[in-house]
C-alpha cells in the first residue's frame, strides 16, 4: 500500500519531462475516445470506478491485515472468478492485479478495439474514481496510527468513499451534477455560436432555447435575429457567454470548489467530445451552411455520436474510416 500511495502522491508533483508525459496520454486518450461513439464509451467508463474501487479496497484490507481475510477472498471470487487461483503472489500487489484482470476480462472489447488506454486515462479520473483515491489516503493516514475495530466490506467501502470529499471539497456525486451542468451549459454556446457569427438569422427553435435559458436577454433576442451590425451581436454574443459561464459556475462559485469543478470538467471525456464535436461543427457549418438549423437535442445526438475521420484515419486504417464515413 505504501509504495502504491507513494506512486500516487508523486504523481501530484510534476517535473517537466512528466508534464510531456501527461500531455502525450492526453492526446493519446482523446484520439481513442473519437474512434467510438459516446453511448459505448460511456458504459465502460461510468464501470471503471468500481474496479478502481475493488482495486484499492483490497490494496487496503490486506495491508492492514497482513493478509488477504476470507472476507476479502469471497468479494474477489465473486467479481473475479478465477482470478486468485490464476495469478501466484497476487497479495503483494492487489490493486496492480485485480485492476489488470478487469483490463483483460471485464474491459477485453475495450483492448481488442484500440482503446484501453482512453477508458484508463478517463476512467482514473472519473470523480468516483478520484474518491476512491481521497478515501484510500484516508484509511492509510488513520489505520497507520490505529487499526479500526472491524474492517469494511466492500459495499460499505464504495459508499464511505462516495461520500468522502475530494481534495477539501463537495463529495463526488456533487462534483458530478455540477460537471453534468458546465458540460451542458458549453453544449449550448458551442451550438448556438455559428449562428450569431454567421449570415443568417436566429431560427425559431434557437430563440425560444435563448429565451428559456437566458430570460433576461429576451428584450435583445428579437434584434440578434435581425440582420444588424456585426458589433451588436458581438456584444450581445459576450452578454450570453457571461451568463452562461454564470450559470455553470454558480454552485462552484458559492461553495469555493471552482477550480475542482474546472479541473474535472477538462478530464471529463464529454466535454472531450463535446469540444471536438464542436469544432468540427463550427468549420463545417461555415462551408455548407444548412437549413433548417437543427435544434440542441438533434445537436447534442450528432456531438455524442460523432466519430472524428481524421482520427480513425491515421490510427485504425482504411477499413475504420469506411466505418467512419457512416457515422459523421
Amino acid at each position: 500500500m505504501k509504495s502504491l500511495l507513494n506512486a500516487r502522491r508523486k504523481t501530484t508533483r510534476f517535473s517537466g519531462a512528466e508534464t510531456r508525459v501527461r500531455s502525450i496520454a492526453s492526446r493519446k486518450a482523446s484520439k481513442q475516445l473519437l474512434r467510438l461513439p459516446w453511448s459505448k464509451f460511456r458504459n465502460a467508463y461510468e464501470t471503471y470506478p468500481q474496479w478502481q474501487t475493488l482495486a484499492l479496497w483490497s490494496e487496503a484490507i490486506i495491508r492492514i491485515a497482513g493478509c488477504a481475510p476470507r472476507p476479502v477472498l469471497a468479494t474477489i471470487a465473486d467479481h473475479c472468478p478465477g482470478f486468485a487461483e490464476a495469478h501466484d503472489n497476487w497479495e503483494k500487489s492487489p490493486a496492480f492485479h485485480l485492476l489488470e484482470w478487469a483490463h483483460g476480462n471485464r474491459f477485453g472489447d475495450a483492448r481488442q478495439e484500440g482503446w484501453l488506454d482512453a477508458l484508463i486515462f478517463y476512467g482514473a479520473r472519473h470523480p468516483s474514481s478520484r474518491a476512491a483515491w481521497a478515501y484510500f489516503e484516508k484509511c492509510d493516514e488513520q489505520w497507520d496510527r490505529r487499526r479500526p475495530g472491524s474492517l469494511p466490506s466492500f459495499d460499505q467501502w464504495w459508499r464511505f468513499a462516495q461520500r468522502a470529499p475530494l481534495h477539501d471539497g463537495p463529495s463526488c456525486g456533487v462534483v458530478s451534477e455540477a460537471v453534468e451542468s458546465f458540460i451542458d451549459w458549453k453544449a449550448f454556446t458551442f451550438w448556438l455560436r455559428p449562428l450569431f457569427f454567421g449570415s443568417l438569422g436566429l431560427p425559431p427553435d434557437a430563440l425560444a432555447e435563448l429565451e428559456s435559458r437566458c430570460p433576461e436577454l429576451s428584450e435583445f433576442s428579437k434584434e440578434a435575429n435581425m440582420m444588424c451590425r456585426a458589433t451588436t451581436r458581438s456584444g450581445l454574443w459576450r452578454r450570453i457567454t457571461g451568463i452562461c459561464e454564470d450559470r455553470a459556475l454558480s454552485r462552484a462559485k458559492r461553495k469555493g470548489w471552482t477550480g475542482i469543478l474546472l479541473e474535472q470538467v477538462q478530464s471529463h471525456p464529454l466535454y472531450v467530445r463535446t469540444q471536438a464535436y464542436a469544432e468540427h461543427w463550427k468549420q463545417d457549418w461555415s462551408r455548407h451552411p444548412v437549413s433548417p438549423y437543427p435544434t440542441l437535442a438533434e445537436w447534442k445526438l450528432a456531438a455524442a455520436e460523432y466519430i472524428s475521420l481524421d482520427r480513425v484515419s491515421r490510427l485504425a486504417g482504411p477499413r475504420s474510416q469506411k466505418i467512419a464515413s457512416h457515422t459523421s
